[in-house]
């Protein structure tokens, strides 16, 4: 499982304030995420960003069968090719210029094994030397991740046009998530705003979420979550059906604006402090469950394949790199999300 480059990322912002995020900052190695809760929004998007930079564009018709799900895949194939595009322009360019690949490299974070190779290079005068270090950085490169919320409670049930009710399956909330397991984005699912049996069961029907033959996952499972013992549930129940959570997204309840956390109310702090004392737990309890799971309905869990703690990550309420330092530093946080103005 890849981790990111930085010590932050950008959270999902609303229904529209970030649907773009990955565009503007993926190509830098900064992760982000879209909001897809608005599907009709996401197929406007597209059309702006395919005139934007010449590409065909083919509308998806508020009537067509299957269409939230088809214009959110539509919209992320797009945001991947525009981001792959931008990106393989920025990692062209030369070294020892002053260009969007030194901006690249500068805001690394120090320490990053990246941003060292970079210092290296700078002070080599060797010919040689520069050109492997050069190699070397070009073949390290990525882009951020290009993330997609799904409000988990946001799952109302349709109906046809004659009125007769719609399988589980066509409801908001599935029809997102089938959008982005059929999208060819590999990056990150995050799940917010509650636990939804149904949605996390609908899941498992895809097999991105899974390791594939070389324990790769191509599709990763972030939980937004406001307490240890949520995290430990939900974490445990997706385990039983083989699926691994990726990182967990603290945010508590008072920090996170329009959303009906059942807490009681703790400031980051005290939910931080449990986290870092029981984060052991997070992994010691889910790799039995996970092994199991393979062992009954997969063949078996590789011991070739990496079997990593999860992230344990904070957002929401983050005003300085000071207090993203405490929270990394103090509270063993993996990192931090900035710029959500929940």
């Amino acid at each position: 499982m890849t981790h990111s480059l930085h010590t932050f990322s950008i959270p999902v912002m609303g229904t529209g304030h970030s649907i773009d995020s990955p565009i503007r900052v993926a190509p830098y190695g900064i992760d982000s995420v879209i909001s897809v809760v608005d599907d009709l929004l996401v197929e406007k998007i597209r059309k702006y960003y395919t005139e934007k930079f010449n590409l065909p564009y083919q509308n998806v018709p508020r009537s067509a069968e299957d269409g939230r799900a088809k214009r959110i895949t539509a919209y992320l194939d797009l945001v991947h090719d525009i981001v792959h595009r931008k990106f393989d322009e920025l990692k062209s360019q030369p070294f020892f210029e002053d260009n969007d690949k030194a901006k690249y490299f500068r805001m690394l974070p120090e320490g990053n094994p990246l941003k060292s190779v970079y210092q290296q290079l700078l002070k080599t005068t060797d010919e040689n030397e520069r050109s492997g270090l050069s190699q070397k950085l070009e073949a390290m490169m990525r882009p951020g991740s290009i993330d997609v919320n799904i409000m988990a409670k946001v799952d109302k049930l349709n109906f046809t046009k004659s009125g007769e009710p719609m399988s589980a399956e066509y409801s908001d909330g599935s029809a997102a998530l089938r959008g982005f397991a059929l999208s060819k984005l590999s990056s990150s699912l995050v799940l917010s705003a509650g636990f939804n049996p149904r949605l996390y069961n609908y899941l498992a029907e895809f097999k991105d979420f899974y390791r594939d033959a070389s324990g790769n996952i191509k599709k990763k499972i972030i939980l937004k979550v406001s307490d240890f013992r949520s995290a430990l549930i939900q974490g445990k129940y997706l385990a039983k059906k083989g699926l691994e959570v990726f990182e967990y997204r603290i945010e508590s309840g008072l920090n996170c604006g329009g959303h009906a956390f059942a807490t009681d109310g703790l400031l980051l702090p005290v939910l931080l402090k449990e986290f870092k004392e029981k984060k052991e737990m997070l992994s010691s309890a889910i790799r039995p469950l996970i092994a199991k799971f393979y062992e009954e309905e997969r063949g078996g869990f590789s011991e070739d394949w990496k079997f990593t703690a999860p992230r344990i990550t904070v957002q929401g309420g983050i005003g300085t790199n000071g207090e993203m330092q405490r929270l990394l530093g103090e509270y063993d946080m993996d990192s931090t999300g900035w710029g959500s103005p929940f």
